[in-house]
């Protein structure tokens, strides 16, 4: 069997770090010839989502499975629409099409919401970094201990990187894009996420082409691919060789 490639993307501002454990455990769960690899974000300041996904095109490796949360997750899905048939396959987690409202798109934060986050992340960093922890651990099971883990990585994280990626967050714009992906596809969602309403679970399902799928894991938050490691792995593992036995056919 050829080698095939998993790649995490990270969450904003957090770095590759807390995505460790999902990794081995998806390690454990696929076959030897799958390689997982935790992406870091290389260094980027800009605040285009363009220039993102094309620096991502050019440094990760084509025909590969795109995974990642959060921020990560929408990157991951421009990057699919971007590589078209040269992406295996996409799964997003904790991920909405657009993190803010937008016509049409109620289920989303709000613009003034985000500017707020933008202004307090310009005057007060640490506090604001604290108060994203919190809200990424609410509706887990051990919030505090979620909490610090989310903080410690937050702290490590320029400054600068951080702007840049909460510009991109806000100006990512993937309502369109599910409906158009020619390649498997999963939306994996928190029931009790703080950031990424419920509601845009039913919103994305609404969009998704035919083996487009959601699925959504019970008593979580924003922060489930931590927190619920292995059940996550264990969904995308299953997805994913379900997939690949899809395509090697009868």
């Amino acid at each position: 069997m050829s080698a095939q490639t998993l790649l995490l993307l990270p969450g904003w501002a957090l770095g590759s770090a807390p995505l460790a454990p999902l990794a081995d455990a998806l390690r454990r769960r696929l076959p030897p010839s799958y390689r997982v690899e935790c992406i870091e974000y290389p260094g980027l300041t800009s605040h285009r989502p363009e220039s993102w996904v094309a620096a991502l095109d050019h440094a990760l490796p084509q025909d590969a499975w795109l995974a990642g949360w959060s921020l990560g997750g929408m990157l991951a899905t421009a990057l699919a629409q971007w590589r078209g048939r040269r992406a295996r396959g996409l799964i997003a987690l904790a991920a909405n099409a657009s993190f803010v409202t937008r016509s049409g798109w109620p289920q989303a934060m709000t613009g003034e919401a985000l500017e707020d986050f933008r202004h307090g992340l310009r005057e007060s960093p640490t506090r604001t970094f604290r108060r994203f922890a919190r809200l990424s651990a609410q509706g887990g099971r051990d919030t505090r201990r979620l909490g610090r883990e989310l903080l410690a990585a937050l702290e490590t994280t320029p400054l600068d990187q951080a702007m840049a990626g909460l510009g991109v967050l806000s100006s990512l714009d993937l309502r369109e894009v599910p409906p158009t992906l020619k390649i498997p596809q999963l939306h994996l969602f928190g029931e009790d996420d703080a950031l990424v309403p419920a509601a845009a679970r039913h919103a994305i399902a609404a969009r998704l082409p035919r083996g487009g799928r959601t699925a959504s894991i019970a008593d979580a938050g924003h922060a489930f691919p931590l927190e619920y490691a292995e059940e996550t792995a264990e969904r995308m593992a299953t997805f994913i060789l379900a997939a690949d036995a899809d395509e090697a056919g009868p």
